[in-house]
């Protein structure tokens, strides 16, 4: 429960599932204070709704819940006033608290899947020390090797064995013989007094039992390999269905590509209307306003006084002495044309009355400026000043004309796609790109499919193991063995090689599964006996665990010391502040992810990565480089997010009015399951669809772009997309937003970033830089961009290049047309927009 400072009021959020049949619930309210008063909901219709008292029957605590009917079938209160979704309002102890309750719309079996998916990554986590998805040995998968099967083939062996003969002891007991069988004890003399004529009597006897302590640290031994075979064979099946349908996805993606594609005709309209307002000039005098507001530039009252200088600048001029931009080179009107008075350079020059404007005005553009000017005049120069500025008016600037061109252009090509019913026919350069992106899908299929194999293998050797574990288990217990877990250090463990072997195997089992620690093991115990309870907490931390995962197996980093049991802590204790260290050698990127950290603003975001990273020039690695990156995994569907004002009023308020941005330093992200989260998509791209990366001005123009704030979907339900979007996001930052984007700020020469680079799809760093060099087709080489640089992965082929904007010198990242996280043109989806003035650029 967060303080509302602004409302002075207690919030907090829950989730109801209408649809979730089987799947019952209560909100129920604990007070610390047992004198408090009864709390209460404040109706609607301004009634007071007092909650009632309920104990507890396992802890002995006291909860407030709604009653309003006994089910006697299912044991449980019903409740109406929070059966719907909105808001309730609250009276606890005298505080006012606020509860959002949200609904969604997933069955009781979609919900199982949650539950499920996040109990089998936990155990592939900690099974799999190394990256399994990186390695492409036939002889180990998540942990599991030939070593492992054969252990547990021999496990089963000596099981079987056990059974033929188990050690056994025999203990008196008492029966009923024959008279002349009889071996008497005190009962049978009573029998004979009371019953002489009986033809049967209690006699002494003996029993053999097998429930001894050897055969009770058998069955346990034997029980909790059974855990972890039965986890192995799960993963095992499971994997081999993802890697299947990761190669399907594949597939899929090449078998869509065409000679020929299909526009977006929505797209292009938006694009269009974009493009029209920056054709109107009072968007670039609007522009101009907020620069001189940002500059501080006070300007005066407009008189009879000041008169009207029409300028055009050129380049910016500097001071020879301290190398500074101190005004422009410029034209003025002289009888209609633009002359340099005398022929002579003419400058505008800020050296008086505070008015420095290199900030504010832009080369090659027309402005009338009115105020009062001065004019000097040397042999060589003439220089103009300003001493009152009262107004400036954009005549004319290059982005006012490149809009205005790009518009005509734009328009004539989406009337030409209209009369073909929205498609064109692929140029020389896109099908060239095409064949690079063919080439890298077609490795990771054979990649992905060995991986299937090398999983499939696994789970055709476990699985009949597996069953025939049960069995035998299952027989240990038809002969009354108790499980104990203490190891009872008699000789039988010495003499008889199978309980020898059975004691061997289970410790041999937990070394090669990297289960030695018992207290993991007791915890993963606990998790896999978890029901659903907390469907907004268990998205929370089934989420956290697939950041580490992708980051482990997507991008190559390593946990680092005591990672297990920060991992299990976090998805099981109630605590804060929880850091788990990822490093990356390779890349020279090592990473603090923290969950529930709690930010200086005592704001607590669910995941913060706090990134230190070395420049690939900084060969010694003597200067660290921070960033940090913030997201927050919220449990919403399509009418929450309409009642938080969509997807923009979300992260907005995450963003600024929580201010997780920290003043704007940390792009902020969210992370939910709803799949029509965007309401009208802003990007070309397939992700588009259910995801906005911040690649360009929200469609409601409250996110205005950079790749600063955005919101990805993820759900395990999915399988189609499952971790990519996550993949794409967090490529987004660990390659793009770590720096300086201004190209021009970079100590390169080049568009390179001065991290070192890697592959998104694969996560290496083993890139070889390509030749940009094409021939035209008369055979003339031709050179491209000079500052642009090509490279392409020598893991899996994929094709990644480097560019800048013209307009801004903004840095671009291409990573083909399934992973780049910048937006494509709708109009030519092999291009891509700059994410921070929507340009784009030749490659």
């Amino acid at each position: 429960m967060t303080f509302n400072e602004e409302s002075q009021d207690y919030e907090c959020e829950t989730t109801i599932y209408p649809n979730a049949d089987g799947f019952l619930g209560q909100l129920a309210i604990r007070v610390l204070d047992d004198n408090a008063t009864p709390p209460h909901i404040n109706m609607p219709s301004g009634e007071v709704k007092y909650l009632e008292e309920i104990k507890d029957k396992d802890t002995g605590r006291l909860w407030w819940i709604e009653k309003d009917t006994w089910d006697e079938k299912n044991t449980y209160w019903r409740h109406s006033g929070v059966n719907t979704a909105g808001m309730l309002n609250l009276s606890i102890a005298g505080q006012r608290c606020h509860v959002n309750i949200g609904s969604m719309d997933f069955s009781f079996e979609q919900l199982n899947n949650y539950l499920d998916s996040f109990k089998n990554d936990l155990w592939e986590l900690i099974l799999d020390e190394s990256s399994s998805i990186q390695t492409n040995k036939m002889d180990s998968a998540f942990g599991i090797n030939k070593d492992a099967i054969d252990c547990i083939k021999q496990l089963v062996g000596h099981a079987q064995k056990i059974l033929e003969s188990p050690k056994g002891e025999l203990r008196e007991v008492q029966e009923l013989r024959p008279r002349k069988a009889v071996r008497p004890v005190n009962r049978t003399f009573m029998e004979l007094v009371s019953k002489p004529n009986q033809r049967f009597l209690t006699s002494r006897a003996s029993t053999p039992t097998y429930n001894v302590p050897e055969n009770r640290y058998v069955l346990f031994a034997l029980k909790r390999c059974y855990r972890i075979i039965k986890q192995i064979r799960t993963l095992s099946e499971n994997k081999s269905k993802r890697y299947l349908n990761t190669v399907s996805k594949l597939q899929g993606q090449l078998s869509s590509f065409r000679p020929t594609v299909t526009i977006n005709r929505d797209l292009v309209v938006a694009d269009l209307e974009r493009l029209k307002v920056r054709c109107n000039i009072k968007y670039w005098q609007a522009k101009l306003a907020e620069r001189l507001a940002l500059n501080n530039i006070n300007l005066y009252k407009k008189t009879n006084l000041h008169s009207v200088l029409r300028i055009k600048t050129e380049k910016v001029s500097t001071n020879n002495l301290s190398g500074e931009k101190d005004g422009f080179f410029i034209k003025v009107v002289d009888n209609k044309d633009w002359s340099q008075p005398n022929d002579n350079f003419t400058f505008l020059k800020f050296l008086r009355g505070n008015y420095d404007l290199t900030s504010c005005l832009e080369p090659y553009s027309e402005y009338e400026l009115v105020g009062k000017f001065t004019c000097s005049q040397s042999a060589r120069a003439n220089f103009y000043n300003i001493i009152e500025l009262a107004e400036i008016r954009i005549i004319s600037t290059p982005g006012f004309e490149i809009a205005r061109s790009n518009y005509r252009k734009e328009f004539q090509l989406g009337k030409t796609l209209n009369e073909n019913s929205w498609q064109r026919a692929l140029t020389t350069k896109e099908i060239e790109e095409q064949e690079k992106e063919k080439a890298a899908i077609n490795n990771r299929i054979e990649f992905y499919s060995k991986n299937q194999e090398l999983a499939a293998y696994v789970w055709e050797k476990i699985a009949p193991k597996e069953r025939m574990l049960l069995t035998l288990i299952k027989k240990l217990k038809s002969l009354n063995i108790k499980e104990a877990s203490h190891f009872p250090n008699s000789m039988t463990f010495v003499q008889n090689p199978n309980y020898q072997g059975i004691h061997n195997g289970y410790r041999k089992l937990r070394d090669l599964t990297h289960l030695t620690d018992e207290d993991i093991l007791v915890s993963l115990e606990k998790v896999d006996a978890m029901g659903l309870v907390n469907m907004p907490l268990l998205y929370e931390r089934w989420c956290l665990l697939q950041i580490i995962i992708v980051l482990k197996e997507a991008f190559r980093f390593r946990l680092q010391k005591d990672w297990k049991h920060r991992i299990i802590e976090a998805v099981g204790a109630k605590k804060k502040d929880i850091q788990i260290a990822l490093a990356n050698t390779e890349t020279k990127r090592f990473i603090t992810l923290t969950y529930e950290k709690t930010l200086t603003n005592r704001r607590i975001p669910d995941y913060i990565i706090d990134l230190v990273w070395f420049a690939d020039s900084d060969t010694n690695d003597e200067y660290p480089q921070k960033k940090r990156f913030v997201m927050d995994a919220k449990f919403y569907d399509r009418r929450t997010f309409q009642r938080f004002d969509g997807l923009s009023g979300v992260v907005h308020n995450l963003s600024k009015t929580k201010d997780y941005s920290e003043q704007d330093e940390n792009p902020v992200f969210i992370i939910h399951p709803c799949k029509d989260a965007i309401p009208h998509r802003v990007t070309a791209q397939d992700w588009g669809e259910t995801s906005y990366l911040g690649e360009i001005p929200y469609s409601d123009g409250r996110i205005q772009g950079n790749h600063d704030s955005g919101g990805i979907y993820l759900s395990p339900i999915d399988s189609k997309l499952y971790t990519d979007e996550l993949q794409r996001l967090l490529g987004l930052f660990l390659q793009y937003k770590l720096e300086e984007m201004n190209t021009k700020s970079s100590d390169r020469s080049d568009d390179r970033t001065s991290a070192v680079p890697f592959c998104i799809r694969c996560g290496s760093s083993d890139l070889q830089v390509k030749s940009k060099s094409n021939n035209t087709r008369f055979g003339n080489p031709i050179s491209r961009t000079h500052r642009s640089v090509w490279m392409q992965c020598n893991d899996c082929n994929h094709f990644m290049s480097f560019n800048h904007c013209n307009q801004t010198n903004t840095r671009l990242i291409k990573n083909g047309t399934y992973w780049t996280y910048h937006s494509a043109r709708a109009i030519e989806p092999f291009n891509i927009k700059c994410p921070k003035c929507g340009e784009w650029g030749a490659w």
